[in-house]
């Protein structure tokens, strides 16, 4: 699925050096958006000529529809027929600079399966009210490939916002209306799940059957600082300090570009160095990183999620103990510091959240320390 036109495949390569001495190569081309300006790319940190042409080939590829057309000015709505596609291509290019680039993957996906396997080739005026009233219930009976469920109603509103945004945006650039302010969301009754967590007994239990040592460290750090498990895939060793940790980046999976990860900033875009509990003080002191390689856990390159998640399924049957997300794991940190006394400000600090968001998920925690609070009144 083209997010650009290229009228030529002609490129050049640019040396320059790193801070840390190395030498890498930038290739720069020209494209041409949907809307027809022309504007120059750059593919950045190459470490031969080689690999930087390679690098240009599959971008081409994967992004960019040759085209022998002349660069256009953007296209008048009242004169030219916009197509869906065209738009939701043209659309997704605008969020470089405002979206994380995990955050345009995902957006890319829902549209390609939800909009795009639909509407690739409509004309946008025929999103009418009617129409999209029969897009929303062809969506409410999808079902998950993998599970055989329908979707969460989460879910399935995540993916009717993300077309609500985009229909927005056409409507202010182009002055054509976003019919779906006019679609009634469908009502479903949704059976709220209990937030799964474990105690501090549960997690000794479990730490006590993991006999590799990578894992043993990175689990404790997970229970014992509640940061996101791609924060601590992508901490250096000079991060981790005997009392104290700096949280800087995370790696990311979900992106265009090569390899099959990337290291990116936080979910918060912070940095902040926080003290650790006495149990991350000892692991830290008895741990031994690889010896080669930048990263405090997985040496050369970060751990594998699906490893770590094997692993986790593995010893938390052997412990004999519920099993839960790793995630959740964070939530049994939030949940820990609430019922030591952590207010609001403190539990936002450590798990690098805003109060606001950590009042809607702990709300009820909170709530459920009224009952202790007023027995000792």
């Amino acid at each position: 699925m083209a997010l650009y036109y290229i009228t030529s495949n002609k490129y050049s390569l640019q040396e320059r050096m790193l801070k840390n001495g190395k030498r890498v190569f930038d290739v720069h081309f020209r494209i041409v958006t949907i809307d027809g300006q022309e504007k120059q790319k750059r593919l950045c940190g190459f470490e031969s000529k080689s690999l930087a042409k390679a690098g240009y080939m599959r971008f081409v590829a994967e992004n960019c529809e040759m085209t022998t057309r002349s660069v256009k000015k953007k296209k008048d709505p009242e004169k030219e027929i916009l197509i869906v596609g065209d738009l939701i291509r043209q659309y997704l290019s605008t969020l470089g600079n405002q979206n994380k680039q995990s955050g345009i993957y995902d957006k890319n996906n829902i549209y390609r399966l939800y909009v795009l396997s639909k509407y690739d080739k409509t004309p946008i005026t025929a999103l009418t009210k009617e129409e999209l009233y029969q897009w929303q219930d062809w969506l409410w009976s999808q079902k998950n490939l993998r599970t055989n469920a329908y979707f969460s109603q989460g879910y399935l509103l995540k993916i009717r916002g993300r077309l609500n945004v985009f229909l927005s945006w056409v409507e202010q650039r182009y002055n054509i209306r976003n019919n779906l302010v006019d679609v009634i969301k469908p009502k479903k009754r949704v059976i709220k799940k209990e937030m799964s967590f474990w105690t501090k007994e549960q997690f000794q239990q479990f730490i006590s059957v993991v006999d590799n040592p990578t894992f043993h460290a990175l689990f404790t750090f997970m229970f014992y600082t509640g940061r996101r498990k791609g924060e601590l895939f992508a901490l250096y060793k000079t991060d981790v300090k005997a009392d104290k940790i700096t949280y800087s980046k995370s790696v990311n999976r979900r992106h265009f570009g090569q390899g099959a990860w990337e290291i990116t900033t936080t979910k918060a875009d912070k940095t902040c160095t926080l003290p650790v509990c006495n149990a991350v003080r000892q692991e830290i002191k008895n741990y031994k990183p690889p010896k080669e390689g930048k990263f405090y856990f997985g040496g050369k390159e970060p751990l594998a999620p699906t490893t770590v998640e094997r692993y986790f399924k593995r010893y938390t049957q052997k412990a004999n103990l519920p099993e839960i997300r790793i995630h959740d794991l964070r939530h049994s940190f939030a949940s820990m510091v609430i019922h030591e006394g952590g207010n609001l400000l403190t539990v936002a600090t450590l798990l690098s959240d805003t109060v606001e968001m950590v009042t809607k998920t702990y709300a009820h925690l909170y709530l459920s320390d009224l009952t202790d609070i007023l027995a000792k009144i």
